[in-house]
Parts: structure tokens; sequence; C-alpha cells
């Protein structure tokens, strides 16, 4: 288990990734049973083991503390019909767990239109899960490392929780290529499968995605700011 100051190397890690209208929280769940802080959030865990009941608990105390740090007071966060936390008006987040380590982001909709964040062990993805998460492109650079198969299964799982929120789109593995630029900490987008809607296609494009590694960890984030030219381009949509 991960210590405090462990956790808080984590957070600042999470920091130096994120850009600078995006709060983050981080925080090891604890093995001793917790009560939930909002009971209508925790209904569908009343059979839950333990583990799996103070995961979701941290990882909504995560959401809140990434809430605070963009001036939102404390609130539920409930799940909708898609099991996806309901945040509040105006707002977005995201909120990743493994192992019983929990992060969380969030961000104004004024600021951004996607954001994702993703955490994975790197020592579990086996050989045959490597061969269904990479495409082509990005086998010929993976090769057999455990770590970058790792790495680039988190940012797609970072992806598909940037985009679901809006477009609802179940991309497999192999929709989305991704080139890692490892001097900079950052991927970008080799190929996009033609079956997903071309305006996400264009979004995905567009995509920022980072990634740090930490111990046995690796941690991604994707997203895309909500620039002048977009908000014109969804007026004149209105």
């Amino acid at each position: 288990m991960l210590d405090l100051i462990q956790s808080s190397e984590f957070q600042t890690a999470l920091q130096s990734l994120l850009p600078a209208a995006v709060g983050c929280g981080v925080q090891q769940a604890t093995s001793e049973a917790e009560s939930f802080e909002y009971q209508e959030e925790g209904s569908h865990l009343a059979n839950a083991v333990l583990a799996r009941r103070n995961e979701f608990i941290t990882g909504r105390r995560c959401a809140r503390m990434a809430l605070a740090q963009i001036g939102q007071v404390s609130c539920a966060l409930p799940k909708d019909a898609d099991g996806l936390p309901i945040w509040p008006a105006a707002t977005m987040g995201s909120i990743t767990h493994s192992r019983g380590l929990c992060c969380a982001v969030a961000a104004s909709a004024d600021e951004m239109m996607y954001l994702g964040v993703d955490l994975e062990k790197t020592n579990r993805l086996s050989a045959r899960a490597m061969k269904r998460v990479l495409h082509p492109l990005e086998a010929v650079t993976v090769g057999e490392s455990q770590a970058l198969g790792s790495l680039l299964f988190s940012a797609k799982e970072a992806y598909y929780k940037a985009q679901f929120p809006i477009w609802g789109a179940q991309p497999n593995f192999k929709d989305l290529a991704l080139q890692i630029h490892s001097n900079t900490q950052q991927l970008t987008v080799l190929k996009i499968a033609q079956n997903l809607p071309v305006q996400l296609r264009d979004a995905t494009q567009r995509m920022k995605f980072r990634y740090q590694f930490m111990g046995d960890y690796v941690l991604t984030l994707c997203w895309l700011e909500l620039r002048p030219k977009v908000l014109h381009d969804l007026n004149d949509r209105a």
C-alpha cells in the first residue's frame, strides 16, 4: 500500500501533466471500513466487497478534491444510467483507480471539451492482451515491452473516458493508434478508425495525450481545451 508521501508524489506528478485549468486529487484507499460521505452515491454498493466500496468512496473523495481546486463546493456525485459520475452543472471530470490508488481530475466546461484520466499497473498486461490492445503501427515500436503496452492501454482508456460522455462511442483498442514521444512524455495520434463519427475523429486529432511512469504504475491523461475558434464553431451550429 502507498503511504502518504508516495500519494503526495503521485499528486505532484499528476499536477505536472495537467493544463492549468484542471484540478486533481490523489488518495490511497484505506483497508478499514468507511462510510459514504453522501448516501445517494453508494446505494448500488450495498453488497459490494470492502475493497470495492473503499475504492469508490476514495475515488469520489478525489473528485471532490479536484472540483474544490476549480472553485466548486462539495456535493454528491451519484452515477447516471451508464454508471458515470454525475458532475455538477457546467463541469466535467474523470476518475480512475488501480489497486487502491485513486485519482480524479475536473474542469469547467467553459475551459475543456474533453477530459479523461487513467491509471494502470505496468506489470499485469499479458502478451495475449497486448496483441488485442496494440494497433500494427504501435506494435512495431512497442515490441515485447510490457510497460509500453500498458502505457498505450492506459492512454486508450483515458481517451475512451474523455469522449464517452459526449459521443457514447465504444471504439475497440485498434481503432486508435498512438505514437509515444518518450522525450516529452506525450503521445500523438497516428491513425483513427473511419467508423467513428467524423466530428469525433477531428477532435481526436487535436486531443492532447500525456503520461508519466511512477514505479510500477503508469498515469495517462487525455484532453481537449475549448478554444475560442471551437466555441465559435459550436455557436454556429446552435
